[in-house]
């Protein structure tokens, strides 16, 4: 679990709460049905014209499974399993195949497939492997994108319903009362507006950028994954396998002598 997206979120919603409720207003007058109606329903619709109905709907799965899901990037940890797959291999390739099964991470796994089939040369498993990545890079920047493209959509429909408020404020122009009666609609049409921003600055604009993060370091991490790969087909000695792996890495993050 990923407490640091899930304070966040927290936090957000907090602050919005006691600026809210320090307006000495109702809480229930920023809940605008007509304004939820408008930004939401038209936010969901622009989103089903841009993109695959299906897609859109994934992005709740992608939400809940990269951002709320565990955050911290274990370097050290493959590094590591690394070194310790390079103890099989370097009495034989083949033998990785008993270790294949008990891999966790799904990039290391199919990495070490390819090097205990013993059919590639390392060159042709660094151009597989190379190949895949790119592919999961696209993937994984595409989900940001999408999160980041539909962010532009609640400011506007937000207006939108501020517009049709303003439109309810000047039909009253001219009635009895109008005076007592313009306030009061001015206020509920720019709820829409607020819902907007809030939508936008608060929910998909921090998704995308935290997407964009997350898969900055999972490439990063892969690229490690291709690099012992390499290292574990050409069978080389732990120490080589560790410092070239750790070159990868700011001076914190490496795995030392110890630890290896």
């Amino acid at each position: 679990m990923n407490f640091s997206s899930i304070f966040g979120c927290s936090i957000g919603i907090g602050v919005m709460y006691f600026a809210l409720k320090e307006t000495g207003m109702n809480m229930g007058f920023f809940f605008d049905k007509h304004g939820m109606l408008i930004v939401v329903g038209g936010t969901l619709a622009a989103a089903s014209i841009s993109f695959p109905v299906w897609k859109v709907l994934k992005l709740v799965q992608v939400f809940v499974m990269r951002v709320l899901g565990q955050n911290k990037v274990e370097y050290q940890k493959i590094i590591a399993q690394i070194l310790e797959l390079n103890k099989k291999a370097s009495i034989d390739v083949s033998a990785l195949k008993d270790s294949v099964p008990s891999i966790k991470h799904e990039f290391l796994k199919e990495a070490v497939s390819l090097v205990a089939a013993g059919i590639l040369t390392d060159r042709e498993i660094r151009q597989t492997l190379d190949q895949r990545l790119k592919t999961a890079e696209v993937r994984y920047n595409e989900e940001a994108n999408m999160f980041r493209t539909i962010g532009r959509f609640p400011p506007a429909f937000g207006l939108l319903a501020t517009t049709l408020g303003m439109i309810a404020v000047l039909q009253k122009i001219g009635q009895p009362d109008s005076q007592k009666l313009i306030g009061p609609a001015m206020s509920i049409g720019l709820i829409g507006t607020l819902y907007g921003i809030g939508l936008t600055n608060l929910i998909f604009l921090p998704i995308a950028e935290a997407l964009t993060e997350r898969t900055r370091e999972e490439m990063a991490l892969r690229k490690i994954i291709v690099e012992g790969a390499c290292l574990l087909k050409q069978q080389s000695n732990p120490v080589s396998i560790r410092e070239a792996l750790n070159s990868h890495l700011m001076p914190r993050d490496r795995v030392v002598r110890k630890a290896a």
